[in-house]
C-alpha cells in the first residue's frame, strides 16, 4: 500500500485549504477503496476462530483478575484473612488449570515427550483447546515438534 504523499505544504488554520492536497486525496482515493475491497473478499482466518485462539486471552485473564478480586472481598467479612487466602489460593490454582486447558503450547524449554501424553497437576492437557495444535490433535492429525522437525540452527 502507497502512503499518501506527505510533501504537502502546511496551510495556517486561516488560509484556505490547498487544493493540490484534495486532488492527492482523490487520486489515492479509488485505489484504497479497490484494496478495501480486496481486502474484504481476501480468504483469512473466520473472527470466531482469531477471537478464541488470540483475541480473547487478555479477557479471560481480566474475567480471572475480576473474579478473584470478588471472590476475595466476599469472602472476608464471612470466614477471615486466612481462609479467605486459602479460598483465593485454590480459585488461582483452577483459573491457571483453565487457562492452561485453554491456551496451553508447549514451549522449546519444556522437556521432549516419552511415551503417550499422561496429564499432571499443572499440565492438564496436551495442546490448548483453543489452538491450532489443539484442533490438529483433536482431528486426528500430528503436530510436528521441535525436536521431530528441522535443527533451526542449520538456517543460521
Amino acid at each position: 500500500m502507497t502512503p499518501v504523499p506527505t510533501d504537502l505544504p502546511a496551510t495556517d488554520p486561516g488560509e484556505l485549504p490547498d487544493p493540490s492536497g484534495e486532488y492527492a486525496f482523490e487520486q489515492h482515493y479509488d485505489r484504497v477503496a479497490l484494496e478495501k475491497e480486496a481486502a474484504r473478499r481476501a480468504p483469512d482466518i473466520p473472527w470466531a476462530t482469531w477471537w478464541f485462539r488470540s483475541g480473547s486471552k487478555w479477557y479471560v485473564g481480566l474475567g480471572f483478575l475480576i473474579l478473584d478480586v470478588w471472590l476475595f472481598a466476599s469472602v472476608l467479612p464471612w470466614i477471615g484473612l486466612g481462609l479467605a487466602i486459602v479460598t483465593t489460593a485454590v480459585a488461582l490454582y483452577a483459573e491457571f488449570l483453565l487457562y492452561r486447558y485453554l491456551y496451553f503450547l508447549p514451549g522449546d524449554d519444556d522437556e521432549p515427550r516419552r511415551g503417550p501424553f499422561r496429564p499432571t497437576w499443572t499440565r492438564p492437557v496436551e495442546y490448548g483447546r483453543w489452538t491450532a495444535e489443539g484442533a490438529a490433535v483433536r482431528a486426528g492429525g500430528t503436530v510436528v515438534t521441535p525436536e521431530a522437525g528441522p535443527d533451526p540452527k542449520e538456517f543460521l
